[in-house]
């Protein structure tokens, strides 16, 4: 039997490397395909890009052969936005379409973030950081560290806080949204993802700040299989 392919988006920061312990229970069923920004993890020689439209180019450039056969595209915050944004784009090119798109961490693209926090000073930007959770201590710990990562987050954040939303067609793919209890965006808000596609979205929801899906791993990937 052939697998579904499965292509998976990094959150602002981060790299091909975030989504492994997804691994184990997702490769029996996948072909998996963690893709890369510029600028970090495989491709860190590269110049960072801080413009979501080309990032989604750089993505579409990675996969356009590579869709031939079934797959599915999951992204988390940052990464959902441009899994949404890709897949517009496949559509529009009339290629292959994801049999599904999975987003999690991620408000609709019409909602402005409120908080900006790429042009934010230094100590301003590592509390920043801080509050969204999900970061090892030991980033925090070591200057040289947050050093090493800081221009990436800027790139990211910078991409997501310029980006201006301008679509007019809805997604002919089904959309599944999973939500964190404890976002910075309602529930209610989250469920108007249902305005971006002509499919009845999937919604699942678990307790839990931006990055619950590190503490539901095996629920998440139970949510990609199905």
């Amino acid at each position: 039997m052939i697998k579904k392919k499965l292509f998976t988006l990094p959150y602002a920061g981060g790299n091909r490397y975030v989504f492994n312990k997804f691994d184990k229970y997702l490769k029996k069923d996948f072909n998996i395909h963690h893709l890369e920004l510029a600028g970090r993890g495989d491709r860190i020689s590269e110049n960072l890009i801080d413009n979501i439209y080309d990032m989604r180019d750089d993505l579409f450039n990675q996969i356009k052969d590579n869709i031939k056969q079934d797959y599915i595209i999951y992204g988390h915050s940052l990464g959902g936005l441009l899994g949404y944004l890709l897949t517009l784009l496949i559509e529009e090119k009339k290629l292959k379409k994801p049999h599904k798109l999975i987003i999690s961490g991620r408000a609709i693209p019409t909602m402005k973030p409120t908080i900006i926090r790429h042009n934010l000073q230094k100590n301003e930007f590592l509390h920043s950081i801080k509050k969204l959770g999900g970061i090892p201590n030991e980033f925090f710990k070591y200057p040289e560290l947050f050093d090493f990562f800081e221009p990436i987050l800027r790139a990211d954040f910078k991409a997501i806080e310029k980006f201006n939303f301008n679509e007019k067609r809805k997604l002919k793919t089904k959309i599944s949204v999973i939500y964190g209890t404890n976002e910075s965006f309602s529930i209610k808000k989250a469920l108007k993802w249902q305005k971006f596609t002509k499919q009845n979205i999937d919604f699942n929801k678990f307790k839990g700040g931006h990055f619950f899906i590190f503490d539901y791993i095996k629920e998440i990937c139970k949510i990609i299989k199905n």
